[in-house]
């Protein structure tokens, strides 16, 4: 840590030559008028592409010029070229907006791109200020028996962004490119997505602090640990990650399928690999569903569009009323009905005796679950216009 302050003590010294404060001053007025304009331009029409050049050509154009006279601009200069750069990253990202592409590309240029330019900024001006390979070798402390250096230290968290940032694009490619070898189904292509994008997140991190010099028994040891700590406290969770992956091998839960959850039809929204996500038809609720339920609870399955289902309406007719005919104009009103199903056909049984009417029972069959209760309500909505119309009286 002294070596630090010591190296910070020597930059100030820098900082002091007349050449060097002049420039300092000069860049900081070139901010202060482009923050100026920039809040000028919110309340009155002037370009975007304006306010994005002023501050970079208010501050390069003076510098190139008094550059050809022999006065020191290399700093107000550098740091132009990339206040440019970084302005014409803010002017892509709005022309990719505009075009509706910013959801593909603009999430790139700020997560790699711009920390791209800052890193370099940075490295520049530490080179201008001092030697980048005497200043990477300072000691900053001791972890694991292992001496961090400066250089380590900063590379291996520039590392570790470039991992968890690109991690799930080459997860993806990898993924894909193992669909289309193998043949695979989408879903097992996203659940290898996820898989892959965990390994190189752990391969990489433990290789990044096998380059920063920390010894790799202890490294070993550490993460054996934890994974008998993690699985042993988090057994729970560990149990419906499993249940997740063995679910999305086999494909027995696909989204869009609809599922009977205690009697009630819920199409399948999404498929994680804790967790399954479901729409309920009757009150439009949305329900997390541990994966490992599905291994230790019955749950009826259908396929919304392929598998039909099957439900019934009871009603009471009086006594003075031929069954014949009831059970007649409850078959005509399922039948005429555009979203009941043909095959197999409506079907109405007289099913038993109570003390002041003959109760029926209506059988019919639906080709999605999720449309049995809007269905059934206009079922009987039409018997009761049925029943009228011919003059029977239904009794509770």
């Amino acid at each position: 840590m002294n070596a630090v302050l010591k190296e910070l003590s020597a930059w100030l010294g820098y900082l002091d030559r007349q050449a060097v404060s002049w420039q300092l001053g000069f860049i900081l007025l070139a901010l202060i008028a482009a923050t100026i304009l920039h809040k000028y331009r919110k309340g009155h029409r002037v370009s975007s592409s304006l306010d994005l050049l002023f501050g970079p050509l208010l501050l390069l154009v003076p510098s190139i010029l008094l550059k050809l006279i022999a006065v020191p601009t290399g700093i107000s200069t550098q740091f132009g070229w990339i206040w440019s750069l970084w302005n014409v990253v803010s002017w892509l990202e709005l022309k990719l907006q505009k075009r509706g592409n910013a959801s593909r590309f603009t999430p790139w240029l700020g997560k790699v791109v711009r920390p791209t330019i800052l890193v370099a900024a940075i490295v520049y001006f530490i080179d201008r200020l001092s030697s980048i390979s005497s200043i990477a070798l300072i000691q900053v402390g001791t972890i694991l028996e292992a001496e961090l250096a400066i250089g380590n230290v900063f590379v291996s968290l520039v590392g570790l962004y470039l991992i968890f940032v690109c991690s799930r694009t080459i997860a993806f490619m990898m993924a894909w490119l193992l669909q289309t070898i193998l043949r695979t189904k989408t879903q097992s292509r996203k659940l290898l997505e996820q898989l892959i994008q965990y390994l190189i997140v752990g391969i990489g991190t433990l290789l990044i602090a096998l380059q920063a010099g920390f010894n790799a028994t202890a490294l070993l040891w550490i993460s054996g640990g934890l994974s008998f700590g993690l699985g042993f406290s988090l057994k729970e969770i560990m149990t419906n990650l499993l249940s997740g992956i063995w679910l999305l091998l086999e494909g027995w839960i696909q989204p869009g399928e609809v599922l009977m959850i205690n009697g009630d039809p819920c199409r399948v929204t999404k498929l994680g690999l804790r967790a399954t996500e479901l729409s309920r038809s009757r009150d439009d609720a949305t329900l997390l569903i541990p994966n490992f339920t599905f291994f230790t609870k019955d749950a009826e399955s259908f396929t919304a569009g392929e598998n039909d289902r099957r439900e019934s309406i009871h009603v009471s007719a009086d006594y003075q009323h031929e069954p014949k005919a009831v059970i007649a104009v409850l078959e005509q009103v399922a039948k005429k009905h555009q979203r009941v199903l043909k095959m197999p056909s409506p079907k109405a049984f007289a099913i038993d005796f109570s003390e002041s009417s003959i109760d029926y029972k209506l059988k019919f069959s639906v080709p999605n679950p999720l449309e049995a209760l809007t269905i059934g309500s206009e079922l009987r909505q039409a018997i009761w216009v049925a029943f009228a119309d011919n003059g029977i009286k239904a009794t509770n």
